[in-house]
């Protein structure tokens, strides 16, 4: 009977699910991790749509565009803290083109306050981000809140808690704007090729209740009215063609200003690109 009970409890072991971490950034205020599942000795398999590629520009511009209302009837605010919003993009933009099918992105930011001119409060925004038929999935769990002194970090954001799957510690529902959709109160998908997210914004409610959205970041306020934009002539190479369609892929993809977009736009067309 021993034995029989001794390899039933060998058995079931087998079956122990666990995880798997792998830290690809961390920089004492963010860090991101690789994380997937075990089941015995073999990865459970997820079927993501990994790795993908956004570059970080858009991703911060997406990351910009949702917004939370905490508790019941609270004030709309933005979900991802400024201060760190756009390391925290470039750091998933990478963790997206290195993720396997199998691992999702978990994303952990502290944001240092100051509390009497002494930078001594801590706060954390967890989230958890993969891909999914060309959907960008974000989950958030946790934005800007207090971390407790006893689990404060001077240099580390390993250990706090982190965003999984269907669990909701707090207390707030996101808000979304076109080009997104709700999967649940704290989860959005993102239709992250929508041209919308090549403009950068952050939303400000005024005293009236009107939702207003400012410019945040710099690559798509350049003015481009200096820039020369010729027109396409028909006397144009196979080279020259095949140029102008990866920029136009390239700026439809948002990794480059539209600045930037002219102005190689006008070399290709003067010949000037080879």
């Amino acid at each position: 009977m021993l034995a029989l009970a001794l390899a039933a409890a060998l058995a079931n072991s087998a079956c122990i699910t666990r995880q798997i971490r792998e830290t690809v950034y961390d920089d004492g205020k963010i860090e991101i991790i690789l994380r997937s599942e075990k089941r015995g000795s073999k990865i459970v398999p997820l079927g993501l749509d990994q790795p993908a590629e956004i570059a970080p520009v858009r991703m911060a511009h997406i990351l910009s565009r949702i917004d939370l209302r905490p508790g019941e009837g609270g004030e709309r605010k933005p979900a991802i803290p400024l201060s760190n919003l756009f390391d925290m993009a470039d750091a998933v933009s990478k963790a997206l083109a290195e993720a396997s099918p199998n691992q999702q992105i978990v994303v952990q930011s502290i944001r240092h306050g100051k509390s009497l001119l002494v930078f001594d409060r801590q706060f954390l925004t967890s989230l958890l981000v993969y891909m999914k038929a060309d959907l960008l999935y974000i989950q958030i769990s946790r934005s800007d809140w207090p971390i407790p002194k006893a689990k404060q970090r001077s240099t580390s954001v390993t250990g706090l808690p982190e965003t999984h799957i269907g669990e909701y510690p707090l207390n707030f529902r996101l808000v979304v704007d076109p080009g997104m959709s709700l999967v649940d109160h704290q989860s959005v998908a993102v239709q992250w090729r929508d041209p919308i997210f090549r403009k950068p914004t952050r939303t400000r409610l005024t005293a009236t209740g009107k939702i207003v959205r400012r410019t945040v970041l710099m690559e798509s306020t350049e003015d481009t009215s200096d820039v020369e934009q010729p027109t396409v002539s028909p006397e144009l190479s196979s080279d020259q063609l095949r140029a102008l369609a990866d920029l136009e892929d390239a700026r439809r993809a948002g990794q480059l200003s539209e600045t930037a977009y002219f102005k190689r736009r006008g070399a290709i067309l003067r010949g000037e690109t080879p």
